[in-house]
């Protein structure tokens, strides 16, 4: 635990205490006192506040290369290759272009098994425009088995996987770079977090 998340925690059990106290002393109608703990407490909030959206928009963003891990905890992914092609299969025909960004997932825990369930990653290009994982792309790819096992699955301690995730992106995307995300709360509230609100994203720079 950070300096940062302590402060969170005590953020947020101050906020618990100040308003059931401010609201026991307007219950006994003493309203000068449960104002001040009130005024208290919002300019703690709006203080709070600044500091993280100010350390979120001051800080540089984090660029990863591929085959470079990026960790959650003992939760870890890397980008491992990135392939373009115009189909899948033999059905499955792209709008623009399929990229097949392969990820590898691993566990740096030593005694318990893990897993990621609001682990989600996105595209992003020169613009900044986000691209999600293409649905139809991912479906035909896993009809193949070829996909690998999702990104949620189970880790052994120490263990890891490899998973495909597929994506539709117009032909004149460029720069492309990989963002993942592992679940917005509480990240997005703490200070100096990657995740925290208006943070620019870690990136992985994709090589095709």
């Amino acid at each position: 635990m950070s300096i940062f998340d302590a402060l969170l925690i005590l953020t947020v059990l101050g906020s618990i205490v100040a308003i059931f106290t401010s609201g026991y002393f307007l219950l006994r109608r003493r309203w000068q006192r449960a104002r001040r703990i009130l005024l208290v407490l919002a300019i703690s909030l709006v203080l709070y506040t600044l500091v993280l959206l100010s350390v979120a928009l001051l800080s540089p963003q984090r660029i990863l290369a591929m085959h470079q891990n990026r960790c959650f905890d003992d939760w870890c992914i890397s980008v491992e290759r990135s392939i373009k092609q115009p189909s899948i299969g033999t059905t499955t025909t792209a709008h623009g272009t399929f990229y097949l960004v392969t990820v590898r997932v691993s566990s740096q825990a030593r005694g318990i098994t893990q897993r990621a369930t609001d682990a989600q990653v996105y595209l992003l290009d020169a613009g900044g425009q986000r691209y999600d994982p293409d649905s139809n792309g991912q479906q035909a790819l896993d009809a193949t088995r070829q996909s690998g096992p999702p990104l949620d699955t189970r880790l052994a301690p120490s263990g890891s996987f490899t998973h495909i995730v597929v994506f539709d992106l117009p032909k004149s995307a460029s720069a492309l770079s990989l963002v993942v995300t592992h679940g917005l709360f509480p990240e997005i509230l703490i200070i100096g977090s990657e995740q925290s609100f208006l943070h620019k994203p870690t990136i992985f720079q994709l090589q095709s």
